[in-house]
């Protein structure tokens, strides 16, 4: 496991190995100062311990039904703890404060939240820290690069996720295509520049090009132009 990385100012990560149906993917935690504490989004198997240098935790987001696994810990030791839609019901061994919905972010003015509704199978909630002009995603976009193992490039590319930033099969068979149009029009909204995701290299720059490329199948209006991936290796 990788230490603390800083991206951009108020906004770091803390990477883990993590495998799903026995591929390495990666699992990235990431942490948000904001103005009345710090913001956990994803956690990852560490101790709350990890981030005290930074400030005072006060919240943990499970963004959606896949990425909850390690919050109990994190609420135990007094933080906040918010959830995607269905997650209370899914985990009812943890005390949620609540649940995360369009609009309402209990974080402050200066993260916008968005809940999915596109994609009942892992009701995702995205969010939009405005002072670094970040994306903040679970599993909405994939970015893996030529550096993950061969297994899980040969594989994600048979699913449609390799390379560069984008979306798995799962994804377009399961999604309403009427709905992801109007979310990912919500998201095209905010002035994001940067993505962090939970799987695969985060993207600096550049990034809300390449969400809108990643799901050019929806045939969104006005897509604007993104450079293309590196071809793989």
């Amino acid at each position: 496991m990788s230490s603390l990385n800083t991206v951009a100012p108020g906004v770091h990560v803390l990477d883990a190995a993590q495998r799903f149906l026995g591929l390495e993917l990666g699992a990235r935690m990431t942490v948000l100062e904001l103005r009345d504490g710090l913001l956990v989004h994803s956690p990852i198997g560490v101790p709350p311990s990890v981030v005290e240098h930074l400030g005072d935790p006060r919240w943990v987001l499970a963004p959606n039904l896949f990425h909850h696994m390690y919050v109990g810990p994190w609420i135990d030791a007094g933080l906040e703890g918010w959830g995607a839609p269905g997650l209370p019901e899914k985990r009812s061994d943890v005390r949620f404060e609540g649940v995360v919905s369009t609009g309402t972010s209990p974080f402050g003015d200066e993260v916008e939240t968005y809940a999915l509704r596109c994609f009942s199978l892992s009701n995702e909630v995205v969010l939009f820290h405005k002072p670094s002009r970040t994306l903040l995603v679970s599993d909405l976009v994939f970015n893996i690069s030529r550096s993950a193992p061969w297994m899980t490039r040969v594989a994600m590319r048979c699913l449609g996720g390799y390379p560069g930033c984008a979306v798995t099969l799962l994804e377009r068979i399961g999604m309403r295509r009427d709905l992801a149009r109007e979310d990912l029009a919500t998201i095209a909204g905010w002035d994001f520049d940067r993505v962090v995701m939970a799987h695969g290299e985060v993207i600096e720059t550049g990034g809300k090009q390449a969400v809108l490329r990643a799901f050019r199948w929806l045939s969104l209006p006005a897509l604007p132009e993104a450079p293309r991936p590196d071809p793989p290796s």
